[in-house]
């Protein structure tokens, strides 16, 4: 993530329109999308900069012998499961457009709703992350270390409660400081919750499910940091994998913030493989920080989230489907297949097409959308929820906005 550089500016175009609904706006002389992220990057402990070492030489041969050595690793044998605290929840709604609150469209999307989420609890906040759990309800992840569970109104759009928890290291300790906690993508299936972080670039795996917030952040057994420099890319220690999103059939989709040329970085791999960032999206969009999929036959329906620290200059926040088909890598291919994990992991990804979904820019309630959530409704169509980081600042906003894709 980048600082904004448009504070100054922003706040004459922010009193303008405050004047006009206060409501749908952000507090009186605040940027929607000031203080994108904290001066800098986090402080990450030393220990934790250096490559962390192999969880085990063993290699499972199947994708279920995989999966099973990462649950174990996370809800180690005899661990009691834990429940979330619970906290209080404001749903306060907002339009899409203050100027103009009868406003139901923009671009390829149908407005549902939006709202204004505040808590009295002070962990609440700094939401990056966000998918769908079981029954249509929603999990978030915080750039300071939280799980986050938001429960819907049985309208399946309206927040009505909220739980959190702090997540825990490979040992089962809360992460001390913020700089090891900064989690920033979600993916979630199966009670096995996926989370990418910055400051030092890895994924984890949580067994939310069946150990609740006892779950330890157990390794995926290759190392994001190696992975990046072996696509011959840099990043920053805050330009790393925000986004993180998984097919049905274990498919880590991860994209990274950083862009090459006008066009954001995504791999698209088995998760037991080491990320691969070869395929690009979002050409001529900001910088990518969320994505969510779609499945529909062989297709994959890719829903990103881009979001620009120059909005006085180009559209704040846009949102792009990229249609994947899978494909096969027949390079070093043997002629036998010796495991399926061998087999899995010649299976690839190509675009088959992409489009613009929608720009917004200030005159639109925005705010430092940071993760989206897509799930196919029972008609066929798309349902869209963003969620906005606020950085734990009263100049910003917790936003959670609902579109349908037309």
């Amino acid at each position: 993530m980048r600082i904004a550089a448009v504070r100054s500016a922003v706040l004459v175009v922010a009193s303008l329109l405050a004047a006009c609904v206060a409501t749908a706006q952000p507090p009186e002389g605040g940027d929607p999308i000031a203080d994108l992220i904290e001066d800098g990057a986090p402080e990450v402990p030393a220990e934790l900069v250096e490559p962390p070492k192999p969880i085990s030489t063993w290699r499972p041969q199947t994708l279920d012998a995989y999966l099973s050595s990462l649950r174990s690793k996370s809800c180690p044998s005899g661990t009691e499961r834990e429940e979330p605290d619970s906290i209080t929840l404001k749903a306060s709604p907002v339009a899409l457009q203050g100027i103009n609150p009868g406003r139901k469209s923009i671009g390829e999307l149908n407005f549902v709703a939006g709202f204004h989420l505040t808590s009295d609890d002070k962990r609440f906040g700094g939401l990056s992350g966000l998918d769908f759990r079981d029954h249509g309800n929603l999990l978030a992840v915080s750039d300071t270390g939280f799980f986050v569970w938001l429960d819907l109104a049985e309208d399946g759009v309206t927040p009505v409660s909220a739980r959190i928890a702090a997540m825990r290291d490979g040992a089962g300790k809360v992460f001390p400081t913020k700089g090891e906690g900064d989690a920033e993508g979600l993916a979630l299936q199966g009670g096995l919750a996926l989370v990418s972080f910055e400051g030092v670039h890895r994924v984890l795996a949580y067994d939310i499910g069946k150990c609740g917030t006892r779950a330890r952040g157990a390794s995926v057994g290759w190392n994001m940091e190696n992975a990046i420099v072996a696509s011959k890319i840099s990043a920053e220690g805050n330009e790393g994998a925000e986004a993180l999103a998984i097919t049905h059939d274990w498919r880590l989709f991860s994209g990274l913030e950083t862009r090459v040329g006008k066009e954001s970085i995504l791999s698209a791999r088995p998760l037991e493989v080491r990320a691969k960032f070869d395929l690009k999206i979002g050409k001529n969009a900001p910088e990518l920080v969320g994505l969510d999929l779609v499945e529909s036959g062989d297709e994959v329906h890719a829903f990103s989230l881009h979001r620009s620290s120059r909005a006085l200059t180009s559209n704040a926040i846009t949102i792009v489907e990229t249609v994947f088909e899978r494909d096969l890598d027949q390079t070093n291919l043997q002629a036998r297949v010796i495991s399926g994990i061998d087999e899995r992991a010649h299976s690839t990804f190509k675009i088959k097409s992409s489009r613009t979904l929608a720009e917004m820019n200030l005159l639109l309630t925005i705010d430092n959308y940071e993760g989206i959530a897509a799930k196919q409704m029972p008609d066929g169509h798309t349902r869209l929820f963003l969620v906005s980081d606020d950085n734990f600042s009263a100049r910003q906003r917790t936003l959670l906005m609902v579109f349908d894709v037309k």
